[in-house]
């Protein structure tokens, strides 16, 4: 495992500013428009690697466009001023522009700031990253009428009628009570209602139908999180981290139950992993990590317990840089 710095002042100060539309331009507001779009279009379906390298291409493509067009403005307004200079232009045959060697695309320029922008206001960023449907034997169903009411219920979520999308998966899993994507989808629906319980319950059918599903995996131990179970959530983590330990999903979620319960130590461990994790998928995710860990520094530092939080980033070799 390589060494990795992480810059404490920037996690802890920087923050709130980013939420703040004052301190935001409105060149990243314009890119991140833009890419938020492309986002949208991003298949649910494919997997989190596959998700993270289209978000980044959505972003780095979306600040290139903005830079070229940036540049056509430029130049046309030089040609505009060049010509208005010109007395009589029906006796000029050309014109040469100096562009200022403006033909030079940095197309990374401000790429943290736009990332960071997105995770905070495009929720299609986090709703296809979150979304890991990734299919068994019975995540479809063979039964044309249950697959029906499914395709309708996904129209129906997506356009955040919820309580429609219930009815319709709901007519789904009766129509095949074996149809596991229909019974996580039933749960989604029901969180997004605040039905907690309910959802459990829908999940808890899917993993019985497949314990491996990571959709029902992870979003069972999100459901016990809002439903303030802590102590099943927990467990529900570590379940899906015993079964996905290269998914920095349970890492976050254990580290951030931890980090509200005041159990500081563990809840660092748990966010490091999660952080190399989402740097080596190459993941906007790690900007979370990264807050957290700023935040169990903070907590950590008030409480005179430095040390501990040294050794443990040096344990996993990360670099924790102080800037006042």
């Amino acid at each position: 495992m390589k060494q990795i710095s992480l810059i404490i002042f920037a996690l802890i100060s920087s923050f709130s500013s980013i939420s703040q539309e004052d301190d935001i331009s409105k060149k990243i507001k314009d890119i991140s428009r833009e890419a938020c779009t492309c986002i949208n279009e991003i298949d649910f379906d494919l997997s989190k690697k596959e998700k993270s390298e289209k978000i980044k291409t959505c972003i780095t493509t979306a600040n290139m466009m903005y830079q070229m067009n940036q540049m056509m403005t430029s130049g046309l307004k030089k040609v505009n001023d060049t010509l208005s200079k010109i007395e009589d232009i029906s006796k000029i045959d050309s014109i040469s522009v100096d562009t200022d060697n403006q033909n030079i695309i940095i197309m990374d320029e401000n790429y943290e700031r736009i990332e960071e922008y997105l995770y905070e206001n495009c929720p299609q960023m986090k709703q296809i990253y979150f979304t890991d449907n990734e299919a068994s034997e019975n995540s479809y169903s063979d039964r044309k009428k249950a697959m029906k009411f499914y395709e309708k219920g996904q129209l129906a979520f997506a356009k955040q009628e919820y309580t429609s999308a219930i009815v319709l998966f709901n007519k789904a899993v009766k129509k095949d009570k074996n149809f596991a994507f229909a019974w996580d989808n039933l749960g989604y629906s029901y969180r997004k209602v605040n039905n907690f319980d309910e959802a459990i319950r829908c999940y808890k059918t899917s993993l019985a139908i497949d314990p491996k599903g990571k959709m029902p995996l992870m979003n069972i131990a999100v459901a016990y999180s809002l439903k303030n179970d802590l102590t099943n959530a927990l467990q529900a983590y570590e379940n899906y981290k015993s079964i996905y330990d290269d998914d920095p999903e349970g890492y976050y979620g254990m580290g951030r139950i931890l980090y509200f319960q005041k159990d500081y130590e563990p809840a660092l461990e748990n966010m490091i992993k999660a952080y190399y994790l989402y740097v080596e998928m190459d993941s906007p995710y790690n900007i979370d990590a990264q807050k957290h860990i700023g935040f169990i520094y903070s907590e950590m530092k008030e409480l005179d317990q430095l040390e501990a939080f040294n050794r443990i980033a040096k344990k996993h070799k990360l670099q924790v840089n102080i800037e006042d």
